[in-house]
């Protein structure tokens, strides 16, 4: 019988044991689950906060290739015109009867001396 009572006793001290260890480790387990989840937060914030600082670079970026290409269409087209007056002024003059024995008569030469001039500006 006192064995019975000995193994009795034993018995309810190992579950008493168990039930302290079960306990302690649930505990643990919500205390590292909550360091956890705050390390996560943590960690995605830092990542939102670099691919913010990424858009922004991208954006700047893309302002500078875009200001570049408009400074570039806009000298293109003030070269175009340019190009196109002069070819246009230069074919009425052709098609002007010269009856000289010069090839080009006194407005020829002023458009000639007139790109001479801007060559030389630039």
């Amino acid at each position: 019988m006192w064995i019975v009572m000995a193994a009795k006793f034993w018995r309810e001290i190992i579950i008493g044991f168990l039930a302290v260890f079960l306990i302690t480790a649930l505990a643990v387990l919500n205390h590292k689950s909550g360091q956890l989840k705050a390390a996560d937060q943590k960690c995605f914030e830092q990542i939102q906060k670099i691919e913010r600082t990424q858009v922004l670079a991208l954006a700047k970026a893309q302002d500078k290739v875009n200001k570049a290409s408009a400074d570039y269409e806009k000298l293109r087209s003030e070269q175009r015109t340019e190009v196109e007056t002069i070819t246009r002024t230069v074919q009425k003059i052709v098609e002007r009867p010269v009856y000289f024995n010069r090839c080009i008569d006194d407005d020829g030469v002023q458009q000639i001396n007139s790109l001479i001039e801007a060559g030389n500006t630039s």
